[in-house]
């Protein structure tokens, strides 16, 4: 873990879409929760107990796996057991014990079973029944004892004012889809080489479904929807200039950011899908989709200069010649702020913006030719003289090399390699970049898959994270989410 925070919001809470969300918080209701093994079924209907921070007045009929099983998978609905311990102090209680609101039914016969969900509607004990899963019950049905049970269900459902949650293993089956008040549907499906979770809201009723599908990962051990891009979350308010703050506790350790020849990159997810970090004397690709606003990799990347920044270290960054200057200003103000104590270690390769560069040296201040062979190299000998333990980062865009004939093309390549910490480029998706290929580390692409954001490291080839923005303290804080 990196020695510093950047202030964001703290939300443990569980992320369901905000159409499902809002129909089972209604007093009374019957879902269906389907899909193939191993969706992500049984994950939704526990998530959907902490979602609802319901604490001992429900009752969960596992029919697959144990409850014991469910504990060892899902180790925080023990929370469950020590509210009911709180409740009876005096009674003795075993580790590996399960809520008592988790019955093992996987012997039961189907009529005691079924008689035993009546008595709980009937008595009102429970205001919320977890049948996981339905199918164990009713394949020992014929279909018309299936159906009729089915509706008496409903019926004591609804004379109880409770929820009743249904978990069925047969997508194909939508004999109960019609009786249900709210039919949801989990799939794995494949973008490209890419597996990605996807639920469909079927139906739900007396709620206006506004986005039909989601995607979804099961990371942790809870349901966690994926947010849809909306790129007004990239727009900076105003009034949000230098809030994003840092610890005040000054860390010399410079070269934390560096173990095992790896450096950290400020995204606790990213380092772990790239084995640790970016490689020491490493060459990445950003690369945006065609059609994404080049500011989400302004967000991306300025964490990232940040952390180098925090850490006492150097950045030499040009910008994307696409990039609207008064917004990269914003951006700048927003996440930079630590540079103004210090505006040595930052140096600005592109040319001046007004009310923005006016700290910094800039390399159209010097008559040096190409700022890739001139200027940046001259800077860089100074900082490894003046203290060789500061890691350099070269943030630039890629048409800026590309300009370069072959010769100084590789010229500043084998300069980077030898000189540099860590070079990132930034690269549209139409641009041509396959000889990169050949020389660099890294290639991550921004991708709208299904209309969510990812981070899809294309080489190495490792899985793809979820990129999610919060903008509540009017400046974009992307966070990186693993898809599982």
């Amino acid at each position: 873990m990196l020695g510093y925070s950047i202030q964001e919001r703290s939300d443990n809470s569980p992320i369901i879409p905000n159409e499902l969300m809002e129909f089972i918080k209604k007093d009374t209701y019957s879902l269906i929760i389907k899909g193939s093994a191993g969706t992500g079924k049984t994950t939704l209907s526990l998530t959907i107990l902490r979602a609802l921070e319901i604490k001992d007045n429900f009752f969960y009929i596992c029919t697959r796996a144990s409850p014991k099983q469910l504990l060892t998978s899902y180790p925080w609905i023990a929370k469950f057991k020590e509210s009911q311990e709180r409740e009876t102090p005096n009674s003795a209680t075993n580790e590996t014990d399960v809520p008592i609101n988790f019955e093992d039914a996987r012997l039961d016969e189907p009529e005691s079973l079924f008689e035993r969900i009546t008595n709980e509607l009937m008595d009102v004990k429970a205001p919320l029944i977890v049948i996981d899963s339905w199918d164990a019950i009713a394949s020992f049905m014929d279909r018309e004892a299936r159906l009729n049970n089915e509706r008496v269900l409903q019926t004591w459902r609804e004379r109880a004012g409770a929820k009743l949650i249904f978990v069925n293993e047969d997508p194909s089956n939508t004999s109960l889809d019609f009786v249900v008040d709210g039919a949801v549907k989990l799939d794995q499906v494949f973008y490209q080489d890419i597996r990605v979770r996807e639920i469909s809201l079927l139906k739900l009723r007396g709620i206006k479904i506004r986005k039909p599908s989601y995607m979804f990962t099961l990371d942790k051990g809870n349901f966690r929807s994926i947010q849809t891009h909306n790129p007004k979350n990239f727009i900076i308010n105003l009034d949000s200039i230098n809030f994003l703050q840092f610890d005040k506790k000054k860390n010399t350790r410079r070269l934390l950011l560096c173990e095992q020849g790896l450096i950290k990159s400020g995204y606790n997810e990213l380092d772990t899908n790239l084995g640790g970090g970016f490689p020491r004397r490493g060459i990445a690709v950003i690369e945006v989709e065609s059609g994404i606003n080049i500011l989400v990799a302004m967000a991306f990347l300025f964490k990232i200069m940040a952390t180098f920044l925090k850490f006492g270290n150097v950045v030499f960054f040009e910008p994307p010649e696409s990039i609207d200057p008064t917004r990269l200003s914003l951006y700048f103000k927003s996440y930079l702020s630590v540079v103004q104590t210090d505006p040595e270690r930052f140096f600005w390769l592109g040319p001046k913006i007004k009310g923005l560069t006016e700290p910094f040296s800039s390399w159209a201040d010097k008559d040096q030719g190409d700022p890739l062979l001139g200027y940046p190299h001259e800077n860089i000998v100074k900082e490894h003289q003046s203290d060789p333990n500061r890691l350099l980062l070269s943030i630039l865009p890629l048409n800026r090399l590309q300009r370069l004939n072959p010769r100084n093309k590789m010229e500043h390549l084998s300069y980077a390699r030898q000189n540099i910490d860590l070079t990132i480029f930034i690269a549209r998706e139409n641009e041509p970049i396959p000889w990169t290929l050949e020389i660099c580390d890294i290639v991550l692409k921004v991708s709208v898959i299904k209309g969510s954001l990812f981070l899809r490291p294309l080489y190495p080839l490792s899985p793809i994270l979820a990129m999610e923005v919060n903008n509540s303290f009017g400046y974009p804080i992307l966070k990186l989410i693993p898809l599982v």
